[in-house]
């Protein structure tokens, strides 16, 4: 198998404790990327703790009302509210997926006031970080125009393809900000092994942009986007903060090495600097 990363030296920035506290979200009513959320909650909670902060999981799969579906009483409904959001700093959207009408399975995964709750915690300052399926909720469909889709929206633009899931197929991911939390502890450049994304746009000039994929070292797949391929990006926005990445469709990404590699290292910077620890670059355009 081929490498999935290099392995770092520290799972987790080297910062301050922090009495920071954050949410983190696996919930899918659309594609569900069972094995990395069950494989990377772990490590990342860990991480998560070590760097002093602290962590709730929510997890929920489905629509229809049951126990263990999104829009059970006590999922969504009871996670989603001006409240309850009101103890968190930031909002971890681990792979968390919207809807995926290709594999029959309709969202939305938030109704309107479980949207403007999420809305409303980003207005008082409140950050989202997110990765993978939930950079891409819809499968490339538009689920929510203040999350996705246009340029002005928090993600900034749509997944429109992706390479195989092939782990060993293996790109370069190319530092651009080392002085941000999320990548100042990254080599300047390193091997990834993923399901890479394309996306219809790139967000440069919109968003700070913080990694990029060289296509010239993988087989980028349908949709290619060329010399300029963010990967990682994060900007100020609607009065918070908002981190995502395309990373992490493999499990094996998440527990290489213990859980002590660049992929959990960057989900970690990039979650604390969500909730807004880490010092660094203020990720303006």
């Amino acid at each position: 198998m081929a490498a999935i990363g290099l392995v770092a030296t520290s799972a987790v920035p080297a910062e301050a404790k922090s009495e920071s506290k954050v949410l983190i979200y696996t919930g899918t009513t659309g594609y569900r990327h069972a094995g990395s959320i069950d494989g990377g909650i772990g490590p990342i909670q860990k991480a998560l703790d070590q760097a002093g902060i602290s962590s709730v999981r929510e997890d929920c799969d489905g629509l229809g009302g049951a126990v263990g579906n999104c829009d059970h009483p006590d999922a969504n409904p009871r996670v989603f509210t001006p409240e309850n959001l009101a103890q968190y700093d930031a909002i971890f959207l681990f792979n968390s997926s919207s809807q995926w009408l290709g594999g029959g399975r309709p969202g939305p995964l938030w109704d309107e006031e479980q949207r403007a709750a999420i809305r409303g915690f980003v207005n008082a300052g409140g950050g989202i970080a997110a990765n993978h399926n939930a950079v891409d909720m819809g499968a490339g469909v538009t689920t929510w125009d203040w999350w996705d889709g246009a340029a002005d929206s928090a993600v900034g633009t749509l997944m429109t393809g992706h390479a195989a899931s092939d782990l060993n197929n293996v790109a370069t991911v190319r530092v651009e900000d080392r002085r941000h939390p999320s990548t100042r502890n990254l080599p300047k450049e390193f091997g990834f092994g993923d399901e890479h994304y394309n996306f219809a746009r790139s967000v440069r000039g919109d968003a700070h942009v913080l990694a990029t994929l060289d296509e010239e070292t993988y087989e980028p797949g349908p949709n290619a986007m060329g010399e300029d391929h963010p990967i990682s990006w994060c900007k100020q926005y609607d009065g918070g903060r908002i981190w995502v990445t395309g990373m992490g469709h493999f499990a094996e990404s998440y527990t290489e090495n213990g859980g002590n590699n660049n992929l959990v290292k960057h989900l970690t910077g990039g979650i604390g600097w969500a909730a807004g620890i880490g010092g660094g670059s203020k990720c303006t355009p």
